[in-house]
């Protein structure tokens, strides 16, 4: 009777030990299944903030515009993109500014290359306003 006593235990330990074992393995796989790094070799979809980084960086600039009926009758009418002055907020066309606006050197103006562009259309050579 012994024996088979000493056979139950040890049956049950078995028991036991396989039962902790697919359980400890099931719950290995499934928090791997839900963890973000199962996820990593998939591409980021497109509304993550890198695609719209790149969607924001295709857009970078101006559009030119349209041009038709923009040159008097003149053909082709063209967009093209010409230096533009830069305009100080409440600045009357005959005010002058005074030079250190505009000075070149590097010691206080950080935008020193700055070159601004906008659009006009032309034909042949004259310029005309979109």
């Amino acid at each position: 009777m012994t024996s088979w006593f000493a056979f139950m235990a040890i049956m049950n330990s078995i028991n036991s030990y396989l039962l902790l074992r697919t359980t400890t393995s099931l719950v290995i796989v499934v928090l791997y299944l839900i963890s973000p790094a199962s996820c990593s070799n998939h591409p980021p979809p497109t509304s993550s903030p890198q695609g719209l980084l790149f969607e924001e960086k295709i857009r970078i600039g101006s559009t030119p515009p349209s041009c038709h009926n923009k040159c008097n009758q003149c053909h082709p009418c063209m967009a093209v993109q010409v230096p533009t002055m830069p305009s100080q907020p409440g600045a009357k066309s005959a005010q002058t500014v005074p030079a250190e606006v505009f000075d070149p050197s590097p010691r206080g103006n950080k935008y020193s290359n700055y070159k601004p562009l906008g659009w006009k259309c032309r034909c042949q050579d004259r310029l005309y306003n979109p």
